[in-house]
């Protein structure tokens, strides 16, 4: 009977010390599960928290780009209206400052046309006017050529008669040179026949003082 208690004790010792190390590292282990789910809480909780914040971050950013979109269109818009609204004034400072003004279709399409007419009429006028001046010159060339034409037949005759008179004068002087030789050749014969009286007179008055 006494070993047998003995043997219970020891048994029950045992089983104690088991059930105390088993309680312990339960204790243990249930305070890791509660610092665990303590942490598990925290980081779901944190996880909470940046699903929100993204959330919030993601309806900022989709706000922030509606509103940009929004600010893009309406400054697209301004800046249509204001180049509508500036459009004449930019480009008439340009025109100005290049020496140049601004026109509309139409009053280019009336000075076109406007520059056609007048290109036409004072080509018209043109021929016109090279017509009367060329008529003008013709008759001109005409009577200057028969003036110079009659001109030249009153000198030409002029001339013909002064150059007859000349040969005439030139007939008439050669006729006076003529007669002259022939009263020189004469005067000459003249003299010889007197030189030669005169020398037989001579001689026979010699002869007769002998």
């Amino acid at each position: 009977m006494g070993k047998v208690v003995t043997s219970n004790k020891k048994a029950s010792v045992s089983t104690e010390l088991v059930l105390g190390q088993a309680a312990q590292q339960i204790t243990k282990a249930v305070a890791e599960m509660a610092a665990a789910s303590a942490t598990l809480t925290k980081l779901t909780a944190q996880a909470d928290d940046l699903t929100l914040l993204v959330a919030n971050k993601e309806d900022q950013i989709a706000a922030l780009e509606v509103e940009f979109a929004e600010k893009a269109r309406q400054a697209k818009v301004n800046l249509e209206v204001s180049m509508k609204a500036n459009t004449d004034s930019v480009v008439n400072t340009y025109l100005s400052e290049n020496g140049k003004v601004a026109i509309t279709k139409t009053e280019l399409t009336n000075l076109n046309k406007e520059l056609t007419d007048i290109k036409a009429s004072a080509e018209a006028e043109t021929k016109k006017q090279v017509a009367i001046v060329t008529n003008t010159l013709s008759t001109q060339y005409a009577n200057d050529k028969r003036f110079v034409e009659a001109e030249n037949k009153a000198l030409a005759a002029e001339t013909t008669a002064k150059l007859n008179a000349l040969i005439q004068n030139e007939k008439n002087l050669q006729a006076q040179v003529e007669n002259l030789f022939e009263q020189l050749n004469a005067e000459r014969n003249a003299g010889i026949e007197r030189a030669k009286a005169g020398s037989i007179g001579t001689i026979n008055v010699s002869s007769e003082r002998k």
